[in-house]
């Protein structure tokens, strides 16, 4: 298939990739690539600590009969103001894996879904000098929440305290930064190396 690049004159036509652009929307996998990197970004650190954990309660408070009051075995009970948690989190790793070839195939469908619903624009800013000139080709006719792929430093720069804009390398685009985005611009040069990366790359 082809996209519409617009210069400052002319307008070339550039051919996708139809493995990487033009895949049915498979909502399972998409689902399941997404649930690994959200759990793999959970830190798992939160802790608390059980009666066996809190220091002190070592002794009897009281002894178990005579006084009218409760039975009671320490003072570090979860009952007591101070005591242990019962059934608290404890630090715990998160980590899951998945097949590599997975996590490409996912890509390649929301990036085709996206592509179908009209919201991916390749740009081209070889000439674009100027910071500003990067910012309003970039952006022209886009509100939304956008993501950048570009491999082009001067893009990063132009764009880095835009709101709602995430600039990308193609070797560092992933499903959740698909999916988070409304829409994709795209660079020329950046669309064949995405396509390399996901059909040729380890």
């Amino acid at each position: 298939m082809a996209e519409t690049v617009k210069k400052e004159k002319t307008v070339e036509e550039i051919k996708l990739n139809p493995k990487v652009w033009s895949l049915p929307y498979n909502a399972d996998l998409v689902a399941q690539v997404l649930n690994v990197f959200l759990s793999n970004e959970r830190k798992g650190t939160s802790s608390v600590k059980g009666k066996g954990d809190v220091s002190g309660g070592g002794k009897k408070p009281w002894k178990q009969k005579g006084t009218g009051r409760a039975r009671s075995g320490s003072i570090r009970s979860p009952l007591w103001v101070g005591g242990g948690v019962t059934f608290g989190p404890n630090i715990r790793n998160w980590k899951k894996s998945i097949n590599k070839g997975m996590v490409k195939k996912a890509l390649c469908v929301v990036l085709s879904e996206r592509n179908r619903n009209e919201n991916v624009k390749v740009v081209s800013i070889v000439n674009s000098k100027e910071l500003k000139d990067i910012r309003s080709k970039v952006l022209k006719d886009i509100e939304k929440k956008t993501l950048i792929i570009s491999d082009n430093d001067r893009v990063k720069m132009a764009l880095r305290n835009v709101k709602g804009v995430n600039v990308l390398t193609p070797m560092r685009v992933n499903v959740k930064n698909v999916v988070n985005s409304k829409e994709i611009v795209i660079e020329k040069d950046a669309v064949k190396i995405l396509e390399e990366r996901l059909l040729n790359g380890k």
